[in-house]
């Protein structure tokens, strides 16, 4: 079990480095132009399909595994599966983003991309607390089952 617990922990770090990092790079290929041939496929992409998306599966399936093999279901890690979702529609919403600033017309592609990534990296932090508020949180009265 522990494992998995590592493989989960990793692949999360991976698929939030990943997407951090994609976008990053969005803003700069809306600034460099179409100049990439129909032939080959772009740097972000290549990130997001080779490195991003594999990473966010992964860590999906191993977080499934951790609590299916654990058998405990409790508010804690609802509330965290929300914030997961959350996580999900933001990878979503980038590989639209990238797909959009391959357009003639696309406007405002780096202030969305920035919005994006400062929504990411709130809910990003909101899982790192979720995580090690844990044992406190099941304290709480009004938080147990």
């Amino acid at each position: 079990m522990l494992w998995l617990l590592f493989l989960h922990i990793g692949s999360l770090v991976t698929w939030a480095a990943a997407l951090c990092i994609l976008l990053l790079l969005i803003p700069r290929a809306s600034s460099v132009g179409p100049q990439i041939s129909k032939k080959s496929d772009s740097l972000e992409r290549l990130w997001f399909t080779l490195l991003a998306s594999p990473a966010g599966l992964l860590t999906i399936v191993s977080g499934t595994a951790i609590f299916a093999f654990d058998d405990n279901l409790d508010r804690w890690l609802l509330l965290k599966l929300t914030v997961v979702t959350a996580l999900v529609v933001c990878h979503v919403t980038a590989g639209l983003l990238i797909l959009y600033s391959h357009r003639p017309a696309a406007k405002s592609v780096a202030g969305k991309s920035y919005g994006l990534l400062g929504i990411v990296l709130l809910l990003l932090s909101s899982i790192i607390v979720l995580v090690l508020l844990k044992p406190q949180l099941e304290a709480l009265r009004w938080f147990a089952s």
